[in-house]
């Protein structure tokens, strides 16, 4: 198994305040010699994010039997369950919001076989800080009577 890292790992960029922000970046996996088991860490998620949803554009098809699955380091199937990216156009995404306490990152595992195909994945994103800082240290701001 190869684990890929982009080169795109920052996850200092906050989703401030209560807006919702949207992370992409194009992948050509025909860029790579890659295998079953293989990761791909795409895009960076800050500690005290929301994911509120995350998926994959297919922009152009690949051929074969090789599927794409789209989670993190912790479920590899957390927002697509593996697809064949066969057909150009957005994957089905599944219901599965989920809070980061710590960094880390969209993660496409390349589920069956080698693929071959150019994918747009993307993640909606919220900050749970509303202002604070990502580690955790940030004092108590009202009182209690």
């Amino acid at each position: 198994m190869t684990a890929y890292n982009s080169s795109n790992a920052n996850t200092q960029i906050k989703a401030s305040g209560d807006t919702v922000r949207i992370a992409s970046e194009v992948v050509d996996f025909s860029s790579t010699t890659n295998a079953a088991t293989d990761t791909f860490d795409i895009i960076g998620i800050p500690a005290n994010t929301m994911v509120v949803a995350a998926g994959f554009d297919v922009l152009t098809a690949g051929t074969g039997t090789g599927t794409i699955a789209l989670g993190d380091s912790v479920d590899g199937d957390q927002y697509v369950a593996a697809v064949a990216p066969t057909s150009v156009g957005q994957q089905a995404v599944l219901a599965a919001p989920f809070a980061f306490s710590s960094a880390d990152a969209i993660r496409a595992t390349i589920a069956t076989a080698a693929v071959n195909a150019k994918v747009r994945v993307w993640a909606a994103m919220i900050s749970l800080d509303k202002g604070g800082s990502d580690a955790d240290t940030d004092s108590q701001n009202v009182t209690f009577s």
